[in-house]
């Protein structure tokens, strides 16, 4: 018999926002919502059913039902989807909502609402992306979630997802560092973060003839193994004790120090930014430059940026930990362009 999830036990831990990371096909979607159905039932506490845009919305909602009734959930309701509102037995039981979008829904009030269903919290970064740039769409949920809760402190968030990164913004915006092996159930004080993986799911699924033929691929890992398949660590090194403060570098709020070790030729990228009073502190966008920053193209052909740039092109450059790598390792690699 097959273990699915159920946010139940997770519950327990009484946490405003629970991550929820598992394989597919393991019961996430389907688990929280016949659980904030059941909820609307017994209790009419309302919920809400948010995709990140409207077109993502538009697409699951026909179909958002379909499964619960195929396994005869809820035989004796009526379960529908008319505009952007949940109905159950004709009455409304939530609404629909698409995060891009939310914003001009911010005087709306949702006084029942006591859950919030985050489908597809992660991206894989080439079918889909967050919104804005850096951490802007955390703002943007954060915004909805005051929206929603107002003073109530009750509003209880799942944010589903399969393992994509453990460096999204979501992670980096509330410091949510997974431990070395990490548990089913990680908490973070008011947050937590579930990865479900069970080995009943497993080995229904290894039965399957197109587990036969992904198995041995990194889709297997990522999709029935729970790996996060974006994060590559080929990069990631600690700076040695003898590395020298070099440049500064802000982008998108955030001030980083490049050390270099002259006896390796390496370089290191740093969350921990060093003595960022220096006259080479370098912006890499419009938005973070100020009054005592330099921008990225007044230094372009300077000799310390041409050694950092030739650096680059001969992989030479190293990051202190995984979210550094993330938020910087496009970045860096298009600073060798700059002309």
């Amino acid at each position: 018999m097959i273990n699915w999830f159920t946010p139940n036990e997770m519950l327990t831990y009484n946490c405003l926002f629970n991550f929820v990371i598992g394989d597919r096909g393991g019961g996430k979607s389907f688990g929280t919502l016949k659980f904030c159905i059941d909820r609307f039932i017994k209790h009419k506490e309302e919920f809400i059913y948010l995709r990140r845009y409207e077109k993502e919305l538009d697409d699951s909602k026909p179909t958002l039902f379909h499964a619960l009734k195929k396994e005869n959930k809820f035989p004796e309701n009526i379960l529908e989807v008319k505009g952007d509102r949940l109905y159950c037995d004709g009455k409304c039981m939530g609404y629909t909502l698409a995060l891009s979008t939310s914003m001009k829904k911010k005087s709306i009030p949702y006084s029942f609402v006591k859950w919030i269903i985050f489908e597809e919290f992660m991206v894989d970064g080439v079918t889909s992306r967050y919104l804005g740039h850096g951490e802007q769409e955390v703002m943007i949920f954060e915004n909805l979630y005051e929206t929603v809760d107002r003073l109530r402190n009750e509003t209880r968030v799942f944010f589903l997802a399969n393992a994509f990164s453990q460096a999204n913004i979501y992670f980096t915006r509330y410091g949510v560092r997974l431990p070395i092996p990490p548990k089913r159930y990680n908490k973070f004080g008011p947050i937590m973060v579930c990865l479900w993986h069970d080995e009943t799911y497993l080995e229904a699924k290894r039965k399957t003839e197109f587990y036969q033929i992904v198995k041995n691929t990194e889709y297997a890992s990522h999709a029935y193994n729970n790996e996060f398949f974006l994060d590559k660590t080929h990069f990631i090194r600690k700076r040695p004790k003898n590395a020298e403060f070099h440049f500064g570098i802000t982008y998108l709020g955030e001030n980083y120090g490049v050390w270099v070790d002259w006896n390796k030729g390496f370089y290191y990228v740093s969350n921990k930014p060093g003595p960022m009073n220096s006259k080479k502190v370098i912006s890499l966008s419009l938005a973070d430059n100020r009054p005592n920053n330099i921008n990225i193209r007044r230094v372009r052909n300077m000799p310390f940026m041409k050694l950092f740039r030739r650096a680059v092109d001969e992989n030479r450059v190293f990051y202190d930990n995984l979210e550094t790598w993330t938020k910087l390792n496009e970045t860096i690699y298009l600073m060798r362009t700059v002309v």
